[in-house]
């Protein structure tokens, strides 16, 4: 008689399971259930070119690389001096005496174009002040701003070519790896950057680690690490003062020549995305934790419309092959070249097809995740 009950709470329990887990991933169970398959047939001729894109730090002038720039700052305008006079003639002021001017900028590119604005103003009520002949007793005129500025302004949009010229420094992208999410993201800050994946499903997780320089030549890792469960598996060290990279895998190491331009698997994307559009020679060596692929030739293989998110979005294919391994880096140029699918087909190392789901870029999302209401989402997983 006590069996039903035990079996009934078991049932409810595993219910109460799957819903939990339902509500965890329902994003990423949606987008799986209407996938529709990708074909290789859909890839078309290439309309559109990779970004020309510059590291942010490389467009500053040369004194200022390297410097951090202040996150507020504040301006102020006094009146100017009140110059006595021997004699009855007052000075000509321009104004009414008013309380101090302070204008707050919320970015250091909101304060110079405070500061540019006022200079311009002055400079052009001067303009209007007749000049004084050189006889004249009249003092030096006195230019005092009128207006008092009391509220924070807002930091106005770069200009769309200032933005195009270059790399953000900070982004996040969830991509899906069938039911599960992947956390990507890239940070890039006085010539350095830090590049992380993980993916986690309660106490299992992965997570790959890309550090190095970032600059006028791209991106020139120092240290490639996988971890599993939070534990070290192997990395790949690169030394580039005696062009040299260090594979270590579990107990065994060895040791490979490097040349400028050699990546680790997922820093190589972002190399791609802030070099294509100048690069003559796709070709350079791959590293992985475990293995060294030499001379991985990539090309334009072609473009195609995906369902990313809760868009269509136009990506080129950059595909790179090393004998029976592909590496597949789809970059969309209206997000900088952000790498917005990545398939890595490695044989022993496995295999695994990503693609975006939502995208963050300095802080604004620039791509949202598919909501329930749409009768199609992304074509996810490749079918070979």
């Amino acid at each position: 008689m006590l069996r039903w009950p035990g079996l009934l709470l078991g049932i409810a329990a595993l219910l109460s399971l799957l819903l939990h887990l339902g509500s965890i991933f329902n994003e990423q169970i949606y987008a799986w259930l209407t996938q529709q398959p990708y074909t290789e047939s859909e890839l078309k001729k290439v309309t559109q070119k990779l970004s020309d894109i510059a590291q942010a730090d490389d467009a500053r002038p040369a004194g200022l690389k390297g410097v951090k720039p202040a996150d507020h700052q504040v301006v102020y305008l006094h009146h100017g001096p009140v110059l006595h006079k021997k004699t009855a003639e007052k000075p000509v002021v321009l104004a009414a005496k008013k309380s101090p001017v302070r204008m707050v900028a919320s970015s250091p590119a909101a304060a110079e174009r405070i500061a540019s604005s006022v200079a311009v103003a002055a400079s052009e009520v001067v303009k209007e002040v007749p000049q004084a002949s050189a006889a004249s007793s009249v003092k030096p005129v006195v230019v005092i701003a009128s207006a008092v500025v009391e509220e924070e302004l807002p930091p106005l949009k770069e200009s769309p070519l200032v933005a195009e010229q270059t790399y953000p420094a900070a982004v996040e992208i969830t991509y899906a790896y069938g039911i599960f999410p992947i956390r990507m993201s890239w940070k890039a800050e006085n010539g350095h950057y830090s590049l992380k994946l993980r993916g986690a499903l309660f106490s299992k997780s992965r997570t790959f680690i890309s550090d190095g320089e970032v600059g006028q030549k791209g991106v020139i890792p120092h240290r490639f690490a996988d971890y599993r469960d939070e534990k070290l598996i192997n990395e790949a060290l690169f030394n580039w003062d005696d062009m040299q990279v260090t594979i270590k895998d579990g107990g065994s190491s060895k040791v490979e020549a490097l040349k400028a331009g050699d990546q680790d698997i997922f820093s190589a994307a972002f190399q791609l995305a802030l070099q294509g559009s100048r690069m003559k020679d796709f070709t350079f060596t791959v590293a992985s934790g475990r293995k060294i692929y030499k001379d991985v030739p990539f090309e334009i293989s072609g473009q195609a419309s995906l369902r990313l998110g809760d868009r269509q979005i136009e990506a080129i294919l950059l595909r790179g092959r090393f004998e029976d391994r592909t590496f597949d880096f789809w970059l969309a140029p209206q997000w900088h070249n952000m790498p917005v699918r990545m398939t890595l087909s490695l044989g022993s190392e496995g295999s695994f097809d990503i693609w975006a789901n939502d995208i963050k870029i300095n802080g604004e999302m620039v791509l949202e995740p598919p909501s329930n209401s749409h009768n199609s989402n992304s074509n996810r997983m490749m079918r070979r």
